[in-house]
């Protein structure tokens, strides 16, 4: 499959850039690798008209292993997080963020076919951020792809995802699914396109959003890769603008 023939740098599956903490719902890449990682992280939300406005700023620390061609463990840290508030009573903080711990197992496979089974947890490790409830999350689904020979591979994702707050105040919990199906294009041996549609359900309206996923994914040499990945939402309760990275790994 093309696992097998798509093993550089060059990053893979859909866009992982999520609008929740801990990119909480997102699918992840199906081909296991071992890496390391790094990715500056933007979230916005832009509302001049109702003076308000959101921007969170991370640098995301990200590593995985690889257990077996079917099998990886991923991890994602927030090393530093900085989240803003524009609003009549503005607040800001800075400090670590949140941990992301998942595992992806490719349970069913053809030549041109692969079934995932997916799931992650976001700890709430913004210690210095969340002072009155901390968010915890989990989400567990189902990733599924097909190529098209050597240059295209269609895939779709079902993410159901649960939170609350951890702490002394509500639990305030919440349930919502995320659905992704998209694209990725290998144009060059180096170089991809993904393209998504990108939706989520239930969170906090019965549509959270519908709108876009975009990446560009470059490579050099076998084993480093950089990608600009975002997610655009167009319609639904969700007021940001973008999330969007800049990711760089390296494959072992």
């Amino acid at each position: 499959m093309w696992c097998d023939t798509w093993n550089d740098g060059v990053a893979q599956g859909p866009v992982e850039a999520g609008l929740v903490d801990g990119d909480l719902g997102a699918a992840h890449r199906m081909c296991p690798r071992t890496s390391v990682g790094l990715a500056p992280t933007a979230y916005a939300i832009i509302e001049p008209e109702n003076l308000y406005g959101r921007i969170v700023a991370t640098a995301t620390l990200s590593g995985s292993l690889a257990l077996s061609d079917r099998t990886e463990l991923y991890a994602t840290v927030e090393g530093f997080r900085y989240d803003m508030l524009i609003a009549a009573i503005s607040a800001s903080g800075m400090g670590p963020g949140y941990t992301g711990l998942g595992a992806s197992w490719r349970f069913a496979q053809g030549d041109r076919w692969g079934l995932a089974l997916q799931g992650k947890a976001v700890l709430p490790t913004a210690v210095t951020l969340d002072r009155h409830g901390a968010p915890l999350g989990l989400d567990v689904g189902v990733h599924g792809a097909w190529s098209f020979g050597d240059k295209l591979v269609v895939h779709g994702a079902l993410m159901p995802n649960f939170g609350l707050a951890v702490g002394g105040g509500p639990l305030f919990p919440r349930f919502g699914v995320n659905l992704d199906v998209g694209a990725e294009w290998r144009a060059f041996p180096r170089f991809g396109l993904v393209l998504d549609s990108v939706s989520a359900f239930g969170r906090t309206d019965v549509l959270d959003y519908t709108g876009v996923g975009v990446g560009f994914r470059g490579g050099v040499g076998e084993h480093f890769g950089l990608s600009f990945e975002a997610r655009v939402p167009l319609a639904g309760r969700e007021r940001a603008l973008t999330s969007a990275d800049i990711r760089a790994d390296w494959r072992f």
